[in-house]
């Protein structure tokens, strides 16, 4: 490949991937929206022993293989961010935020769901998902200091 070709290629391949990882952030936004809002739901609506909860899986097996995919994506992704300095440090902050409230919000929903009649699998896609963000979250503030430095 002669050298202006590959500049064409560049030119046209890097605006792409700059939308993809927005795209990519926008869908992780709205899983985790409609995650802590089933949570929400959940306890809210749930008062009598009776009501059964908004289920999370309807095979454990394959929300945990979902959860760990996202998870390993988005870690390989922060691992790798291209663009400039500045570009880079305001993607870290924005994954920042979304994994620190993510983190936040699972602890509190694994706090209030001790008297609540989860199921077992649930609480443990929750507690899975809590420790994603957790890990997730010191990735992006060791990286995050070492891009300040």
């Amino acid at each position: 490949m002669k050298i202006g070709e590959w500049k064409i290629l560049e030119k046209a391949i890097f605006p792409l991937i700059y939308v993809g990882e927005w795209i990519l952030y926008v869908c992780v936004l709205l899983f985790i929206i409609m995650f802590n809002m089933a949570n929400l739901f959940n306890l809210i609506y749930i008062d009598m022993v009776w009501e059964e909860p908004i289920s999370f899986t309807s095979s454990f097996g394959k929300s945990w293989l979902i959860a760990l995919g996202i998870g390993l994506i988005i870690y390989f992704y922060i691992r790798n961010l291209i663009g400039n300095r500045m570009y880079k440090i305001v993607k870290e902050v924005l994954w920042g935020i979304l994994f620190r409230l993510n983190s936040l919000s699972c602890i509190l929903w694994l706090i209030v769901s001790q008297g609540s009649n989860y199921s077992k699998d649930d609480r443990i896609l929750l507690l899975a998902i809590t420790l994603f963000s957790i890990l997730l979250t010191i990735q992006i503030i060791i990286k995050l200091r070492n891009e300040i430095k």
